[in-house]
């Protein structure tokens, strides 16, 4: 089932994926610039027997793995999908396909995800499951609302220095221990939603980052492209420089 240069691999409700992946790319689209989101051809598909779900980068095509029994659970499959879709637009502006810095991507990522189910939420009528089920905007809304209301740990905001931070990104605490950030997270979520459309301006994040190969240039990045969104991240990465 194809969508432009996206591809939902067959499985169980497969249509029902290349509904949603329909609709979250409209949005993405608008967001990113569609220069962005057709940049690159990328497969979907579900494993529900891996550990997690996953931009898969040393493929060709990119893929992104789903972990869930099928693509049934809407709300669960936006919200899996629209993180993943969000790591597949910061590797189009990489010059360097291989570097992932992984606390700035998950922490985006994270909250993109959240953006996605009030999204969703806010615009299920312009989905071709709202035809089926036009009330389930009302599912998103309480998806949404757990994910908000679960609980967070501040081992992030712990990393005040560079080599505490090193740390973190080499254990690669943000993947493995997703409540570490999730107080930023949401945080970045509200900012997120108050103006969509800021986020593009993340997506050129690895040219500011610092010869330590962890912190980021803000105030450089700043003085190149004001975006209020890039003053709140600043203010969360904890290593102040």
């Amino acid at each position: 089932m194809m969508s432009g240069n996206w591809t939902v691999q067959q499985a169980e409700y497969s249509e029902h994926g290349a509904f949603i992946l329909t609709f979250l790319l409209s949005e993405s689209e608008r967001v990113f610039g569609l220069d962005i989101m057709s940049n690159e051809d990328c497969i979907v598909y579900i494993d529900p027997s891996a550990e997690c779900p996953m931009f898969l980068r040393n493929t060709a095509p990119v893929r992104i793995r789903l972990v869930q029994k099928n693509f049934s659970y809407w709300s669960q499959t936006i919200y899996q999908l629209s993180h993943e879709m969000c790591h597949y637009a910061f590797r189009q502006r990489k010059e360097n396909k291989g570097f992932t810095l992984s606390w700035f991507e998950e922490l985006v990522c994270g909250a993109v995800s959240l953006y996605a189910l009030e999204y969703a939420s806010a615009h299920w009528g312009n989905c071709q499951l709202s035809q089926w089920s036009p009330d389930f905007s009302q599912d998103h809304k309480t998806y949404l609302a757990h994910e908000l209301a679960t609980p967070f740990t501040d081992e992030f905001k712990q990393c005040t220095t560079v080599e505490k931070l090193m740390v973190y990104e080499k254990q690669r605490v943000a993947e493995n221990l997703r409540e570490s950030q999730r107080s930023e997270r949401n945080l970045i979520y509200r900012k997120i939603s108050n103006n969509p459309l800021e986020l593009k301006c993340v997506l050129n994040y690895t040219r500011y980052v610092m010869d330590n190969g962890v912190v980021i240039d803000f105030d450089r990045w700043i003085k190149d492209d004001p975006c209020r969104l890039l003053h709140e991240l600043k203010s969360i990465q904890p290593v102040k420089i």
